[in-house]
């Protein structure tokens, strides 16, 4: 039989149907359910799971399509989508609105690890596993054979170690999310990767977000990412990398989100950042040192930026004309920088063509100044507003009520007057508001506040302002009245709403008395309670531990007795306490070791015993504080199974025996104190293993709200939010001996150590230069011997520095850092000579006597320089006389104005004489 060419195609394309038809035919398409390999698969995959919110409730049955999260392709069956990311993932509305997601309170996530049999999904291209919990394990390699994978989203879920790199083998990935930052605990995940070479396989990577992953080898990463032809979102915020050199070119023509927040890009904005063309969204917050200007270029090339962070960078001088023509812009953060100006000109610039678009507004901590205006109002879709920490002065502008989508107004740290403004109840979508701080007089009563139906917080401490609110008021919202000088007892209109109120922060005002034995029952919806530094007394009462949602409790610094309550296991969202610098007593109770804390601050009290085992099962906690009690015995080996501490402070207790060797363990310590107790031998030798403290690219650790007293540079000195950037060890006053060992000379990072009152020995060693960023050293009091090292003058950050009373000899270093210490840092070692010592050296001449030269006909150097001096200082104090009488002489106004002045300071020092000679008559 003949064909014709022609039809050909028609007969392909017939044999193609039929084909697909058979083939469906024999699968039994559409009937059957999934694939028996990959159902088991899945089946697997769920037993590796704790599923505590039974998320995965529905993975019963054979129909393996139908589950939640599970998506099979129509064509061949295969399971083709695994979406099991939190569904507990929300924006967190009060600090960065409509920017970082967080998990909503009330965790629902998966926790456990990654079965292997997900590699029988082989057909698999989507899979998120966001947002879950993987107890710090691997990420797993064999997902770099799961080749046909287009997205992979892995961020936020609580794994650590390396990144695979199998990753790259994913050739056919167009959306790759490791992300580690947002987490609610990324900073223990401590994900690594050696280099970025790996992404050069990805050609088809449209979104890549590495944020929060360190790269050991940072090196050479902006040409890796370069050659991404396609790349349209790239995301490298803390990731330790380095600058890059000037001369490096890309060209990324795609590129519309880039984030490079928390990185070193050194003190100018380099050029291939300056010539993108095509960014939408850019964040270089915290990204710069030195002094720098706005970056005006980026906006001249990107006239369609929307978002533009550049949140804590040393940038100065004036905002550049040119913001205003960014008609997009909805999202503009600049705080914590040095910039100037009017605040008034810059939001009543008529040609800012934002002003319809614009959300989040956020100047806070700058140098601005002037009066907030009227011109405000015409901002209409402002949601987010923040100009805290400024020079800004007069009253706060009744435009206000005309943004009526606005969610916080923060206007703390200025310099405003006059009242709070009752029209600001208008504000009904306000969620929080700040004007604590200020010059505000006035009365504020619930008039302000009872249309503020959706606030959860309000700040207005530190003001001039007078409270008069009725007790039968119910407030619906959040109340701060800190620093207040609230009286008393605590006031009866808050327990009058104890359905609703969820914080409550009563600080630093003068209540007395007892906290009532039925508070939990009275406001059991409290999450927050501050009442820190006032005078209450009695015992903790014990319906504390009723109140189920309490995530944070400060009531330190009051006068508290008696033993802590048995009772706080059921209190499982409790993050936080501080009972600190009260009289409590007794030992720690077990059930204070059930709830997840992060944070046991318990010093200036006298609790006593010895540390109960029950605190190595807190494997959430990062702040260990038992300062300044009674407790005694060894400090228990169990102690390295607290990994996640970051600030262990068991100093002025009466601990005993050696250091445990399992302290070593604390690989994410960066604050340690252990002085003033009983302690003796030597320093184990592992102390290299303290990571952070060693890892030159460690990363802040996060702010828990509460603060940590530790002694640097001979002062006690409480450190709150830059606890977190805080590198200390402290391990004086015991009975230590020894040397001091190469291990604890590896803490690159340490900014204090003191190892005084000890009796360590033999010579200080060389070693001392790798603490580079040493800026206090106390080693006084002990048996160090020999000279002082000459490369402790490497030390350029050393500030304080003791070494008195040892046995040390010879010449005291020098150095333009140790040029700056006083001879007190030398004194009790009679061995040692030279500057800044009285005592020269042998072999150093002595200092000629210049009074025996006075006859002598040769003219010193020093008297040439002095007689210059003198033949300077005369024309020089004739012609400023001459500038001031003749000023006087020629300008009527200034001689009067002078005259008075010196006629007042005249009289007043006659005055002064005659008292004190009638007070001498008197007295004889």
């Amino acid at each position: 039989m003949s064909f014709s060419i022609s039809s050909m195609p028609l007969l392909a394309l017939s044999l193609l149907v039929i084909g697909t038809l058979r083939y469906a035919a024999c699968a039994g398409f559409p009937n059957t359910s999934c694939i028996e390999a990959e159902r088991e698969a899945l089946l697997k995959f769920k037993q590796g799971l704790v599923d505590s919110s039974g998320r995965l409730s529905s993975w019963t049955g054979d129909d393996c399509c139908s589950w939640m999260g599970v998506g099979c392709s129509k064509t061949t069956g295969h399971v083709s989508t695994l979406d099991l990311r939190s569904p507990c993932v929300m924006s967190d509305i009060h600090y960065d609105l409509m920017i970082d997601p967080v998990l909503e309170y009330g965790d629902c996530s998966l926790t456990g690890k990654v079965h292997p049999s997900l590699i029988e999904l082989r057909h698999l291209t989507y899979l998120d596993l966001s947002w879950n919990n993987f107890s710090h394990t691997e990420i797993p390699a064999f997902l770099g054979s799961l080749r046909d994978l287009v997205y992979l989203n892995l961020s936020n879920a609580c794994f650590t170690g390396k990144v695979p790199l199998h990753l790259g083998n994913l050739s056919n990935l167009q959306y790759l999310d490791l992300n580690t930052i947002l987490g609610y605990d990324y900073s223990s995940s401590a994900v690594t990767v050696d280099n970025l070479e790996w992404l050069s396989n990805l050609s088809f990577l449209k979104h890549l977000d590495l944020s929060g992953v360190t790269v050991r080898n940072g090196q050479g990463w902006l040409q890796s990412v370069g050659m991404l032809p396609s790349l349209q979102h790239l995301g490298l915020a803390a990731c330790f990398l380095p600058n890059v050199a000037p001369t490096v070119h890309v060209n990324f023509t795609s590129l519309e989100f880039l984030d490079l927040s928390d990185n070193a890009l050194g003190s100018t904005v380099p050029f291939w950042l300056l010539n993108l063309t095509s960014i939408r969204h850019l964040d270089l917050s915290s990204s710069f040192q030195g002094d720098l200007f706005f970056p005006a270029e980026i906006i001249n090339n990107n006239k369609q930026l929307a978002f533009l962070h550049l949140y804590n960078n040393p940038m100065q001088g004036e905002l550049p004309k040119n913001l205003s023509s960014l008609c997009d812009l909805f999202a503009l953060r600049l705080s914590f920088n040095y910039f100037t100006g009017d605040i008034a000109t810059i939001l009543a610039n008529p040609s800012s063509c934002f002003q319809d678009k614009l959300r989040f507004l956020d100047l806070g901590w700058n140098n601005f100044s002037g009066n907030l205006g009227n011109e405000i109002e015409h901002f209409k879709s402002l949601e987010y507003i923040d100009l805290a920490s400024n020079s800004i002065e007069g009253p706060i502008p009744e435009s206000l009520v005309q943004l009526s989508s606005l969610k916080y107004l923060n206007l703390m740290y200025n310099k405003l007057t006059g009242s709070i403004p009752e029209g600001i109840g208008l504000l009904s979508n306000l969620v929080g508001l700040e004007l604590s701080y200020n010059l505000l007089s006035g009365v504020l009563n619930e008039h302000h506040l009872a249309n503020l139906t959706s606030l959860s917080l309000l700040e207005i401490s530190s003001n001039d302002l007078a409270v008069d609110i009725n007790p039968t008021w119910v407030p619906p919202f959040q109340l701060n009245l800190s620093n207040s000088s609230i009286s008393d007892a605590i006031p009866d209109w808050f327990y009058s709403s104890s359905s609703t109120i969820q914080g409550l922060d009563l600080s630093k005002n003068e209540l007395i008395g007892q906290i009532h034995e039925r508070f939990g029952d009275m406001m059991p919806k409290l999450r927050d309670i501050t009442l820190t530094r006032n005078h209450l007394n009695g015992s903790i009462p014990i319906s504390l531990c009723k109140m189920k949602d309490l995530f944070a409790l400060d009531l330190s610094n009051n006068q508290l007795s008696g033993t802590l309550p048995d009772c706080w296991k059921s209190l499982g969202q409790l993050d936080g306490i501080n009972l600190g610098n009260n009289n409590l007593s007794g030992q720690i109770p077990t059930s204070l070791c059930s709830p997840p804390l992060t944070f046991l601050g318990l010093p200036d009290n006298d609790f006593h015993g010895i540390l109960p085992r029950c605190l190595s099962n807190m494997t959430s906690l990062r702040v260990l504080d038992l300062s300044r009690n009674e407790f005694s015995g060894r400090i228990p080996s169990w102690i390295g199974q607290m990994f996640q501490l970051s600030v262990l402070n068991l100093e002025s207790n009466t601990f005993n025996g050696e250091i445990p060797r399992e302290i070593c363990q604390l690989a994410n310590v960066r604050v340690l104190s252990l002085a003033q107790n009983k302690l003796s031998g030597v320093i184990p030798l592992c102390f290299d293993n303290l990571t952070i403290l060693a890892d030159p690219k460690s990363a802040i650790f996060g702010f828990y709200g509460f603060g940590v007293e530790v002694n640097t540079k001979s002062i006690t000195q409480l450190y709150t939010t830059t606890l977190q950037y805080l590198f200390s060890v402290d391990l004086s006053n015991n009975g230590l001996n020894g040397h001091i060992v190469g291990g604890l000379m590896q803490l690159y990072n340490l900014q204090n150590l003191n190892l005084s009152g000890n009796n360590f020995e033999g010579r200080i060693p060389s070693e001392i230069a790798n603490l580079k960023m040493l800026e206090s050293l106390d080693l006084s009091v002990n048996q160090f011997s020999g000279p002082i090292p000459q490369s402790l003058s490497e030390l350029n950050f050393l500030s304080y520095l003791n070494l008195s009373f040892n046995q040390l000899s010879g010449r005291i270093p020098s150095g333009a850092q140790l040029s700056t210490l006083k001879g007190d840092s030398y004194l009790g070692n009679d061995g040692l000579c030279g500057p800044p010592l009285s005592k020269n050296c042998p072999g150093d001449h002595e200092q000629p006597d210049i009074h025996k030269q006075i006859d002598d006909d040769s003219e010193s150097e020093d008297e040439f320089y002095t007689r210059w001096l003198y033949a300077g200082i005369a024309p020089g104090f004739a012609t400023g006389f001459l500038v001031v009488c003749g000023s006087l002489y020629f300008k009527r106004s200034w001689r009067q104005s002078f005259f008075r002045w010196s006629d007042k300071i005249l009289t007043q020092l006659l005055v002064m004489v005659e008292i004190n000679i009638a007070r001498l008559r008197k007295a004889s």
